[in-house]
């Protein structure tokens, strides 16, 4: 079988095999040969109790590890049809999505309440790039949680996200899917493995989509990518491999509508305030890993993994900021006239329009079309070495992981002056996209480059001590200089920070059974200014940001291992965050404090051997001082109290599946900027919503299967993601409207 890649090619693909309108995510039921078969009909049976992490640095059983850790398996991506990334950590409580600010864009969440922008790791490796993660080439994905700079260096305050990719197997594999959608979605993924040899093998995974959004028109994705992976001595003592990533996007964005008077504006969900003739967001990713692996006797194995990636991407995006109609009128923005009502007679100048009061009729009220647009490259070198050993000292039984790490990372960005003066305005209750305006900008305002180079060590112990007690002790210590260059113009900056940080972990795990273990732990993180490859003149001379969690949890498997149950409750406070400087605003202090506390349970695995569950809930009390201003108490953004997700299926011996979920997310404070604007509402909040999703599968034969996904049957109007800093600033993004998926599989 033969797909043709690119749109056309896809379109043709969905012809000849005769698929209507219906369809979800990527891979769903996958056939492979005898051996492949025996191979998933083991992971569905799999005993939860023996589960491992995919890390060098965690060597106990995830039941036994001292640290709240969720896996989302490949098959229960098959059966959501899980075409990115984000769809796969609805599984996740305790993550909410982000909206981007000026032009940002790609995967941004939050994990307990604090940013994990930074946080996503693949392989083990962080992932630094800015783009929209397609999940065609995973085998799985692990998020952990809480603090975990012993094991991942800077950030990772509320936790990280590894998506662990897919390697070649002394199995042959040949998978093909194809998807159609009421969303105007086709999708082509396939999965090659070849094998090579007694003990190499060689690995293709591809995909290419087109689909739109339902319920927002002109929102589009495209997007194709190749995974070829090549691995020598499988099952050896010494193994090396080669893994490639390349994914490449061209969307038309999607904004969302701005808040009015602290809520979203009412608006219906196909309202439109962008420019689709101009808006884009193309993303390049390459991404080149070498790993080798080598016995070197029964106790002692070293590790090495190097990497090299290139992240391009070029956005334009169009934000809708609210103002009073007596400032915007018909007329070119550039032409309005003086605003009037306002403390001063003064024009509007960039984000400073003067804003409706509370009760201003809404059809009062225009909106300007600012437009961020940006582009860059970030470059990444990294590698990793570990030697881990497994040893004893009298009664105690050690694993012990020592390592190091050298991470290179540089970001070159271009930003262009925005448009909010050159675009004319429009009645926020019926905007036009396709209103004339000037074209896109093409006037440079600043070109930054950022590096950064860190230098790590770690040494992590875990003691067995007898088969009830373990004690797992770590410390990294980093060393972290940033330089940051702008040469651009009329501003000539060059500022470099170094940053020496020591990352302290310990735990204590108690199992009085075999299936069950109780655990309490201590960790750190730190955030230095130049996390995200960024510096300013505002924080270059600022210590890192630092936190502390405490969490207390318990892991069980019941029912012969087949089900497991976690339950966790965890502090986690930052007592130097980066606030606004009361008395030189121009600069930044480390004077604020974030805090969240919060209970979490969860229950993955099968309740028969037909019946499987992935289900949890998550509440958490956030808090913060100080970002709103000096000494004030006030919300973290973008954080729900309360959060859950459950998914089940049921499989029919006859060859019929089922299947069931709903997501629930409560109400969100959007952001944390209480600007004083006179008549303004100073806090704005997404409010909360459940959505319902369900799927149907049929395997016809051992090579051939159907599978029918609905995602949001109930057609909720929702808002998915928020941003704001301050009322004229910000977004909200409706959610998909329903939607319908069919996928053919096909195993030969």
């Amino acid at each position: 079988m033969s797909i043709e890649f690119g749109p056309r090619g896809i379109a043709m693909g969905l012809a000849g095999v005769g698929l209507a309108s219906a369809s979800l995510g990527s891979a769903h039921a996958q056939s492979l040969n005898a051996d492949a078969a025996a191979a998933n009909n083991a992971i569905e049976t799999v005993n939860v109790t023996a589960q491992r992490s995919s890390l060098d640095t965690i060597t106990a059983k995830i039941q036994d590890t001292p640290q709240s850790i969720n896996i989302v398996p490949l098959e229960v991506m098959q059966q959501q049809g899980v075409a990115t990334l984000q769809d796969a950590l609805r599984n996740v409580p305790g993550i909410t999505l982000n909206a981007g600010e000026g032009g940002t864009h790609g995967d941004l969440v939050n994990l307990r309440g604090f940013s994990a922008g930074d946080d996503y790791f693949m392989d083990g490796l962080r992932d630094t790039g800015m783009y929209d993660r397609d999940s065609f080439d995973y085998e799985s994905v692990e998020v952990y949680k809480g603090p975990a700079s012993t094991l991942f260096g800077r950030g990772s305050t509320g936790g990280v996200i590894n998506q662990v990719l897919k390697s070649p197997q002394l199995y042959p594999i040949a998978n093909f899917q194809l998807t159609a959608g009421t969303n105007n979605e086709g999708r082509a993924t396939g999965d090659i493995n070849y094998v090579l040899g007694d003990t190499s093998a060689l690995r293709v995974n591809f995909m290419g989509q087109i689909s739109d959004v339902a319920g927002r028109p002109f929102v589009r994705n495209q997007r194709w990518g190749i995974a070829p992976a090549i691995a020598f001595g499988i099952d050896t003592d010494t193994t090396v491999s080669l893994k490639y990533l390349h994914q490449q996007e061209d969307n038309l964005p999607d904004y969302g509508i701005p808040f009015v008077f602290g809520k979203p504006a009412p608006v219906s969900r196909d309202t439109f305030y962008g420019l689709p003739a101009d808006d884009k967001f193309a993303a390049h990713v390459d991404v080149l890993t070498g790993r080798v692996e080598h016995k070197i006797n029964n106790w002692l194995t070293v590790s090495d993994t190097a990497r090299y990636g290139r992240y391009s991407f070029d956005s334009r995006q169009t934000a809708a900021i609210y103002g009073d109609a007596n400032c915007y009128t018909a007329a070119p923005y550039a032409g309005a006239p003086v605003c009037t009502g306002a403390a001063s007679d003064e024009p509007v100048t960039t984000y400073n329009p003067l804003f409706p009061v509370q009760g201003t009729p809404l059809d009062q009220i225009y909106v300007l079309r600012d437009r961020p647009s940006s582009t860059g490259v970030i470059r990444t070198a990294m590698n990793n070495l570990n030697f881990n050993a497994e040893f004893n000292t009298g009664f105690l039984k050690h694993s012990l992981v020592v390592g190091g790490e050298y991470d290179r990372e540089t970001a070159a960005l271009v930003r262009f002056t925005n448009q909010d003066g050159q675009i004319i305005p429009v009645p926020l209750l019926d905007p036009d996209p396709q209103e004339a305006f000037p074209g896109h900008q093409t006037t440079i305002r600043q070109k930054p480059h950022t590096q950064t180079n860190t230098l790590s060590g770690y040494i992590i112990d875990t003691i067995d001590i007898g088969d009830q007690w373990s004690v797992v002790g770590g410390l990294r210590f980093d060393r972290f200089h940033a330089r940051f260059d702008q040469n651009f113009g009329a501003t000539t900056q060059h500022f470099k920070h170094t940053d020496n940080v020591a990352s302290p972990r310990v735990a204590v795990v108690y199992k009085p059974m075999d299936n069950t273990s109780v655990y309490v732990s201590y960790g750190t993180s730190y955030n230095p200014s130049a996390e995200n490859l960024s510096l300013a003149a505002s924080n270059k001379d600022l210590d890192p940001e630092k936190d502390r969690t405490y969490e207390v949890g318990a892991k069980a498997t019941v029912l012969d291992g087949l089900l497991g149950l976690t339950a966790a409750a965890f502090d986690t406070k930052m007592t130097n965050a980066r606030i606004t400087d009361p008395v030189v605003p121009s600069l930044q202090t480390l004077a604020g404090e974030l805090h969240v506390k919060g209970v979490e349970f969860g229950a993955q695995g099968h309740i028969t051997e037909n019946w499987e569950i992935v289900a949890g809930y998550t509440y958490l009390d956030p808090s913060s001082v100080g970002l709103v201003a000096a000494g004030v108490k006030g919300p973290i953004p973008n954080t729900a109290h309360n959060q859950a997700n459950l998914w089940t299926t049921y499989d029919f011996d006859s060859g019929w599946k089922i299947g069931a979920g709903l997501n629930y997310v409560g109400e969100r404070n959007a952001g944390i900027d209480n600007a004083t604007v006179p008549g303004s509402v100073i806090t704005a909040h997404a409010p909360g919503y459940t959505t319902l999703d369900a799927m149907i599968g049929w395997q016809v034969n051992d090579h051939l299967s159907f599978q029918l996904n609905g995602y949001n049957l109930t057609d909720k109007y929702y808002f998915a993601t928020s941003y704001f800093t301050r009322p004229g600033e910000n977004h909200v993004v409706p959610g998909p409207g329903r939607t319908v998926l069919l996928t053919a599989s096909l195993g030969l």
